[in-house]
C-alpha cells in the first residue's frame, strides 16, 4: 500500500480511487458528508455504542468457572492473536480496546478538529439503516428463513445475548475481513508486486468475500452444501467490500452490525 496505517483505509479522496485500496466515487457530488462520514472521530463516536453492546454482553454472559463466553469467531481470532503474544490482562476486551485504540489513534495523527459532527454521524445511522434493506431482501429471496434460524440458534440464552453477538459478528468481521484482509490484499499485490490498484482492488473483493463465504457455516449436519445460503455469504461479503471501499469502515461495520440485529428481530418474530 502506498500510505501505511489504519488511516490508509478510510480515508476520503477527491479522485476516483486512493492508495489504500478504496474506491471513491468522488466528494464532489456528495458534499461535506461524504469526507465528514469517514473521517476517524466521526466513525468512533458512531461505533463506540456498538461496541458497548457487544462489551456488555460479554460481561453478562460471562461464565462463573471463568471460561470464555460465546462470542463471535473473528472476535475470537483477534482475541487468540493477542494471546499469542502474551497480551492477555483485558481478556475479552482486547479486541474492542484496539478497535477504539486504533481509530482514537488515526484521529490523533490525521490532526484534524476533535470537535464531533453529531449531524453526520446521525446521517450515518440513517445511512446504514437504509443499507441493510438490499441485504434483507437478497438473504430471504436465497435462503428464506434460514438466516433468522441460523442466528436464533447460535446463542439460545436470551434476546439481549442474542442482540450483542449479532452486534459484535457485525463489528469484528468487517474488522478482520475489510479492514485487515483487504488491506494485506492491497499491500501485497501493489507493494509487494507491483500490480495495478484497479486489478487489486478487483481481487480483494474476490479474496475478502470468499474468505467470508468459508467463515460461515455453509454445509448441512450430513456435510452437504447448502448452496443459497453459500451464494448469500459470497455475495453479502462482496456487498459489504464495496460499501466498504465507497463509504469507509464505519458505515459498513454499522450496516453489517444492524443487518444482524435485524435478523435477530426476525428470527424472535417468528419463534414468538
Amino acid at each position: 500500500m502506498r500510505e501505511r496505517g489504519s488511516a490508509a483505509m478510510a480515508r476520503p479522496a477527491r479522485s476516483s480511487s486512493n492508495s489504500s485500496g478504496q474506491v471513491r466515487a468522488g466528494s464532489h457530488w456528495a458534499g461535506p458528508y461524504w469526507e465528514r462520514s469517514q473521517r476517524p472521530l466521526e466513525i468512533l463516536v458512531l461505533l463506540l455504542p456498538l461496541v458497548a453492546v457487544y462489551e456488555a454482553g460479554l460481561l453478562l454472559a460471562a461464565r462463573p468457572d471463568g471460561g470464555i463466553p460465546v462470542t463471535n469467531l473473528a472476535h475470537r481470532y483477534i482475541h487468540d492473536l493477542f494471546s499469542i503474544f502474551g497480551v492477555t490482562g483485558l481478556g475479552l476486551m482486547l479486541p474492542g480496546l484496539l478497535l477504539v485504540v486504533v481509530l482514537v489513534a488515526w484521529q490523533f495523527l490525521s490532526k484534524r478538529s476533535w470537535s464531533v459532527h453529531w449531524g453526520t454521524v446521525g446521517l450515518m445511522w440513517a445511512e446504514s439503516i437504509l443499507l441493510v434493506l438490499p441485504l434483507l431482501v437478497f438473504a430471504r429471496v436465497l435462503v428464506g428463513g434460514g438466516i433468522e434460524l441460523q442466528v436464533a440458534d447460535a446463542n439460545p440464552d436470551g434476546l439481549f445475548d442474542r442482540v450483542a453477538m449479532g452486534v459484535g459478528a457485525g463489528l469484528y468481521e468487517e474488522l478482520v475481513f475489510r479492514w485487515a484482509l483487504i488491506a494485506i490484499v492491497h499491500g501485497v499485490l501493489v507493494d509487494g508486486l507491483g500490480r495495478s490498484h484497479r486489478t487489486t482492488v478487483f481481487l480483494a473483493v474476490v479474496v475478502s468475500s470468499v474468505a467470508f463465504m468459508f467463515y460461515h457455516p455453509i454445509q448441512t449436519s450430513e456435510g452437504g452444501l447448502m448452496p443459497g445460503l453459500a451464494l448469500f455469504y459470497l455475495g453479502s461479503g462482496a456487498y459489504f467490500s464495496v460499501v466498504y471501499l465507497l463509504r469507509g469502515f464505519g458505515v459498513v461495520a454499522a450496516t453489517h452490525a444492524l443487518y444482524d440485529v435485524a435478523v435477530v428481530l426476525l428470527a424472535q418474530s417468528i419463534s414468538g
